[in-house]
């Protein structure tokens, strides 16, 4: 069974009364995954390898000012739509809502503020943490207010469920994810590209030059996005591609298989199950030296991230792309389960 211990950390918020706390889960073997509710952030995990070396798999930071500059949304939840909205802009029963345009071009939407909330925290028997936040109308210029829910429990076998929970006040885009960015020789050993990917996936979502989904929805046979057998990804990128940033579609319905992620020489893999329709997988393309944990420069290609979540600008591309829209009395509840193991 997975324990868990709470510390404050990160003092310099103690004047402002806003105490910000780090809960580890850990398990008797070593493994051990920390958290804080500065974002409801993965601040830390860190796997025993096939000898036994336990060694962080994660990019982060250490101290809370680095969260609070960071730019790359290190290991947070990421809401309340993760993922572009082309141009800011949306309709939603006859309104049009203009949002905070935040990516890097400044034209378009990028994952929301979730990640720069202090969010309440609590424990729950031995193995959960709970987060919760309740998000004000017109943050970020999304209509009605939310409140969110997201628990991690960890298991004595390393399964770490994510488990999201929101309901609001007024019609919304609901859409969230976990942003952790994932190198499994290490944090500071280099890039993902001898890490092997198998994703179920027989169609993706093409995008333009800016990361905006295109509203087609095309066949993985015969490109660089097919993933569906286990595939070296040094085989792929900076062959036909240079980086990825892009949407797997993940056939079928409830908790299913989303894919694999193996590092031969480690031994470290992760299995994903998640509930969601699709995977966004970013190879760390705009990883730029930027010192992280222990002060490594964590650069190109450094981390990936597998991130589970409905389709990347679903509000402009209806009624083609899954809606995300949540309704008074509704209940939006997705879950992921990452299976950290050795193979």
């Amino acid at each position: 069974m997975a324990t868990v211990r709470i510390t404050e950390i990160f003092n310099e918020f103690f004047l402002c009364t806003i105490l910000i706390f780090k809960y580890t889960l850990s398990t008797a073997d070593g493994f051990e995954v920390a958290l804080i509710n500065y974002g409801a952030t993965i601040q830390s995990i860190r796997q025993p390898d096939k000898q036994n070396k336990v060694t962080e798999i994660t990019l982060g930071y250490d101290t809370l000012q680095e969260y609070i500059d960071d730019t790359y949304f290190f290991g947070c939840t990421v809401g309340r739509v993760t993922n572009r909205i082309k141009n800011g802009r949306f309709e939603l029963d006859g309104t049009t809502y203009e949002l905070s345009k935040n990516d890097g071009t400044k034209k378009h939407y990028l994952h929301g503020s979730f990640n720069k909330r202090v969010w309440d925290s609590s424990t729950e028997n031995d193995d959960t943490v709970v987060f919760k936040y309740r998000s004000p109308h017109g943050e970020d210029g999304f209509p009605g207010e939310v409140d969110v829910i997201v628990k991690y429990v960890l298991t004595s076998d390393h399964r770490l469920t994510l488990d999201f929970h929101a309901t609001t006040k007024k019609p919304t885009p609901i859409n969230m994810t976990n942003h952790v960015y994932f190198n499994l020789a290490g944090h500071s050993n280099g890039s993902i590209l001898d890490h092997q990917l198998i994703v179920p996936a027989s169609k993706f979502l093409p995008a333009d030059e800016e990361f905006i989904t295109t509203g087609e929805i095309r066949s993985v046979e015969n490109t660089s996005y097919d993933f569906q057998t286990l595939t070296r990804i040094s085989d792929r990128i900076n062959v036909s591609v240079d980086g990825y940033a892009m949407m797997f579609i993940i056939d079928g319905e409830g908790k299913r298989p989303f894919g694999k992620l193996v590092h031969e020489p480690s031994g470290r893999a992760i299995t994903v199950e998640s509930t969601q329709k699709g995977l966004q997988f970013y190879t760390g393309d705009f990883l730029d030296g930027s010192k992280g944990h222990d002060g490594v420069a964590y650069k190109k290609h450094g981390a990936l991230c597998l991130e589970t979540q409905n389709f990347n600008d679903s509000v402009n591309n209806q009624p083609l792309f899954p809606s995300i829209i949540l309704r008074p009395g509704e209940e939006y509840h997705e879950q992921t389960t990452f299976h950290f193991h050795l193979e």
